[in-house]
Order: structure tokens, then sequence, then C-alpha cells
């Protein structure tokens, strides 16, 4: 029997549900990364890593990557969540901000998924709350032609919040986790 392991950094509860959606498809824990720094993670046949995105970076990731050497990387899923749609250029900023930095030519072959999360601008306080405003600004003063309608999209997003958590969302991450498992 194949053991998996997912590991995960939640802030508003999106990337803690989706971990524990996998957990539960694959049989297996899902643990915060406080919680799953001792671990030998050479015992598990795939090892999956979660959180939010924030800017273009998955959050923690940098922390998390510090467990790994070349054997977990031959193992490794990551998947980010947050509200921007999956583009391309989403894809590679959130690629080239996270795993770009340990393995930029991607040599281990990681898979990394972006997943719909979900926002409630009445819940973000703090820090978040300004860097929101920020992203907003940015957002409508930088648009071109062809990004003024994905700005716009993202403006919504971030006045009246969104909710993209869906079970589905994980359907082919499990697939891939149980075909990293069998490498």
């Amino acid at each position: 029997m194949k053991k998996y392991i997912v590991i995960y950094t939640s802030k508003r509860g999106s990337t803690k549900q989706y971990a524990e959606w996998i957990a539960e498809d694959l049989g297996c824990e899902a643990l915060p990364l406080s919680n799953a720094l001792r671990l030998d993670l050479h015992e598990y046949d795939c090892v999956i890593y979660g959180s939010w995105i924030r800017g273009s970076g998955i959050v923690d990731f940098d922390k998390f990557a510090k467990m790994l050497d070349a054997d977990i990387m031959d193992h490794l899923l990551v998947f980010g969540v947050g509200f921007a749609d999956e583009t391309a250029d989403n894809y590679a900023q959130v690629w080239g901000y996270s795993l770009g930095k340990i393995d930029p030519k991607n040599e281990h072959r990681v898979l990394m998924y972006i997943l719909g999360g979900r926002y409630d601008p009445a819940a973000v306080t703090g820090l978040d709350k300004f860097l929101m405003k920020t992203m907003r600004a940015v957002l409508l003063s930088g648009s071109t032609k062809d990004a003024k309608s994905q700005a716009n999209m993202m403006k919504d997003r971030i006045d009246n919040g969104c909710d993209m958590v869906k079970r589905e969302n994980i359907t082919s991450l499990v697939k891939d986790a149980r075909k990293i498992a069998e490498r």
C-alpha cells in the first residue's frame, strides 16, 4: 500500500479544506506545516504540500523546502490556493516564486496545481487588508487593453469576495498523486 502525506499552511480555511479532501481521497493524514517539520518525508511515496498564494508565491514554501532533498523532490506535488484565474502567466509567476527557486529546470518533474480559493473582504485585516488595497490599485492603474478584463475580474473579487473552493478541483491532483506514488 502506498503512503501519502499532505502538509499544508492555511490562514482562512480554504487550503485546509483542500488538504483534508485530498487526504480523505488518498487515505492519509493532512498536517499543518508546523506539525510536520520533524517528519521523515522519505517514508512516503508521495508528499503533497499546499498553501495559499500571496502575491505570486506559495506562502511558507520556503520553510517547507528546507525539508526537501532530491529523493523527496522526485515524489513531490505542490498546490497553491488563490482567487486569480489559472492563466499561463499566473502559473509561471507562482512557479517561479516558489518551485523555481529550488528546481528552476524542473529536473524532478514536480507538479504544481493552482486551486480556486475563497476570499471574504470583510474578514481581511491588518497587513493583508493593506496589501489587497494596494493590489487593487496596481491592477487598475497598470491594465493594458488585453489585461483589462482580467484586472476587472480581480477587482470585482477583491471588492465583493468570491468562493471558488470545490471538491472537484482536486480530482486531477489526486490522480497525479497516485501516479507519483508509483514512480
